[in-house]
């Protein structure tokens, strides 16, 4: 009955209401751009339209139902599968990037997961940035804003749940029109979750790491804990940006237009300029099937907006097809140059996924959905009856290593002279000529290198599956149950980029995010894979070990067969970041602190690509305070301009 209400709303919410102009246009529909349309249509005065390429899908099962995250093929039709050039470092090997293509964006497809970074990452971007208004103690606010948290009951706890109330939003809306995703814990702990926590406690055989009182408090170095979730504890279901910032209060918003399935092809600007700065006057898009353009306007004279949310790789390409980036590539092109910004599309970094698997004699794993029809159906109409069974199951049991868990005090210490020593020499490899960004490279690293220096970098996320996860395909798994640790190095040091190159609107970018391009990333994932298959032979863990499957015996032990595995083996886990880094000018950044791209008047960016450097953290947390902060931006300019307008006229009547 629920879910039919919801489909009822969306579909409400998506009948065409097409206005000629707004005043802010969201180019984008995840979680970044929902949050930012949602607190805007707040004011019932204004007019906000969100475009989105990929179409609405919050009543397909395989999105709300936890157990199914990430699977069938919804999974492939609502992901972009960006295809990256060839990683010269991994094999020449050709990578996929997933990123969701929905109503949504990767909330739709993600694993749910809901941490934060710690609290010195976050206070690193505000140095970086040169402004405190981003540091862990300005940005709480905004993370406790964008979430309803429903805190773990007396069953998650003794499975190992908790939480720390002080960083968490509120239990309830405290406004029932007022939009926030809902934070929760599930109703199914795998046994594995908490043998692999007390694993990496174990201080004789493991890594003596403590056990997290929340895995969002930015206290997380060496912790192990379960995630919380985006999900709707009282009904047991996914919670996407569209549930928690669009449906809730749709009927309400009539000033909320979104259009689906629109491809947006570039921001037009006006022919004048506003004290020197370019003005977006106009958004052009294409609704699927149609062949003649449409336009959705701006009313720049009530300081209308146009605000990027398409993501770390979509946002540069819809700058680039507008005439802002780097001169040289879109002349090109073919491209009218509007706005020369070289650093549009660089600076991109994401983590990198490593697994290790057992053959495992555990008598429940998610492999036996795989095994058995009978039982996969049994539980799913479990799940349906009484959202429970294994289908409302969707833990992550996590834990931060910091380098010290990796490699030897004298290993980190070579590494980290090696590296300073060569500042200069990646600085300018990675920035590909652009002097501004060659400092902020440079700046970057060297916050990296400090916390590596202090054993404060986290490197590695440690986290479990109970049952199979890697490279390999279901034919080659047999009747064989698993366990999986994943080893995703967090702080990748290298740094690639994303282009177009054509100027087709549906065409890819060319993505190469030159993974392992970099020593110090090398050294940190061989550390946490070899950490992994020790792990899994760790007690209680072991208990339930047959055998290594992957990378299995024929590898070895040695950190060089380890790292020959991992060119032909590691993966993106989906994490990019910092294609349109807030940064300073003067280091190469493209946005400043308030989200507003450098040489336009009404352009900002609200998604994950201004994110400067890797956080060690699943991203949609932080995403979701990025919108909460660039819409409190916007509305804070209103008000100023509101205000001097009012004393203007006080003025002319005196």
């Amino acid at each position: 009955m629920w879910r039919n209400v919801l489909s009822l709303v969306v579909e409400a919410l998506l009948v065409p209401r097409v206005l000629c102009a707004y005043d802010y246009v969201i180019v984008g529909g995840g979680n970044g751009g929902l949050v930012v349309a949602s607190r805007l249509s707040e004011d019932p005065t204004v007019e906000v339209l969100v475009l989105e390429v990929g179409p609405e899908v919050e009543n397909i099962p395989e999105v709300y139902i936890p157990g199914l995250a990430g699977g069938g093929d919804i999974f492939e039709s609502l992901n972009w599968a960006y295809q990256t050039t060839p990683q010269t470092n991994l094999n020449n090997r050709t990578l996929v990037v997933k990123a969701g293509r929905a109503l949504g964006g990767s909330t739709i497809i993600n694993s749910m997961i809901m941490t934060r970074a710690t609290k010195a990452q976050y206070d690193a971007i505000g140095t970086l940035s040169n402004s405190t208004l981003w540091a862990w103690d300005a940005i709480l606010p905004y993370f406790q804003r964008s979430e309803i948290f429903t805190p773990p009951n007396e069953d998650q706890i003794e499975n190992g749940a908790s939480y720390n109330g002080s960083v968490h939003g509120p239990s309830s809306p405290p406004d029932p029109d007022i939009g926030a995703v809902k934070v929760g814990f599930p109703n199914f702990f795998y046994p594995q979750s908490e043998m692999f926590a007390r694993a990496l406690m174990n201080g004789q055989d493991g890594m003596g790491f403590r056990r997290a009182l929340d895995l969002a408090d930015g206290e997380i170095r060496r912790r192990v804990g379960i995630a919380s979730n985006s999900l709707d504890a009282s009904n047991n279901v996914r919670c996407s940006a569209v549930c928690g910032y669009v449906t809730p209060f749709e009927k309400q918003r009539r000033n909320l237009h979104i259009i689906t399935r629109a491809t947006v092809s570039r921001v037009e600007w006006d022919d004048r300029k506003r004290d020197g700065l370019l003005v977006a006057r106009r958004v052009q898009y294409y609704v699927h099937g149609d062949s003649v353009p449409r336009y959705a306007d701006v009313n720049v004279g009530r300081g209308g907006e146009v605000i990027i949310a398409a993501g770390t790789l979509g946002s540069p390409k819809v700058m680039e097809l507008s005439g802002v980036g780097n001169a040289t590539l879109l002349r090109g092109l073919g491209i009218d140059v509007k706005l020369d910004l070289p650093t549009v599309g660089e600076n991109l970094a994401d983590h990198v996924r490593s697994w290790a698997n057992a053959v495992s004699n555990a008598s429940v794993t998610r492999d036996i959905l795989r095994l058995n029809d009978t039982f996969r159906q049994e539980q799913l109409n479990l799940w349906c009856k009484s959202r429970s069974g294994l289908y409302s199951a969707a833990p992550r049991t996590l834990g931060l290593a910091a380098t010290s868990d990796l490699v030897s005090e004298d290993r980190i210490s070579v590494l980290v002279r090696n590296a300073r020593r060569d500042l200069d020499k990646y600085a300018s490899e990675y920035a590909n000529g652009n002097g501004a960004l060659q400092q902020g490279i440079k700046a970057q690293h060297e916050i990296t290198l400090d916390f590596y220096d202090q054993d404060q970098q986290l490197p590695i996320e440690l986290n479990v599956e109970p049952g199979y996860g890697g490279p390999t395909g279901p034919d080659g798994l047999g009747d064989n149950k698993f366990t999986t640790i994943s080893a995703i190095l967090y702080s990748p040091l290298s740094r690639g980029r994303s282009h177009i190159t054509s100027t087709n609107a549906a065409a890819r970018p060319a993505v190469d995010p030159a993974y392992w391009s970099h020593p110090l990333d090398v050294a940190m994932l061989v550390g946490g894979l070899q950490a992994a298959r020790k792990v899994l032979r760790t007690p209680p863990l072991n208990s339930i070990f047959i055998k290594e499957f992957e990378p299995g015996a024929g590898v070895g032990e040695s950190d060089e067969k380890v790292q020959a595995y991992l060119r032909g083996a590691a993966a993106s886990d989906n994490h990019e970041v910092g294609t349109m880094s807030m940064m300073p000018e003067s280091l190469g950044g493209v946005v400043d602190t308030e989200l507003k791209v450098y040489g336009i008047d009404n352009v900002r960016v609200a998604d994950a690509s201004i994110i400067p450097m890797p956080l060690s953290a699943h991203l949609a947390a932080t995403v979701y305070m990025i919108g909460e902060k660039a819409a409190e931006s916007i509305k804070d300019e209103k008000r100023r301009r509101n205000a001097a307008t009012l004393l203007y006229q006080m003025n002319q009547g005196s």
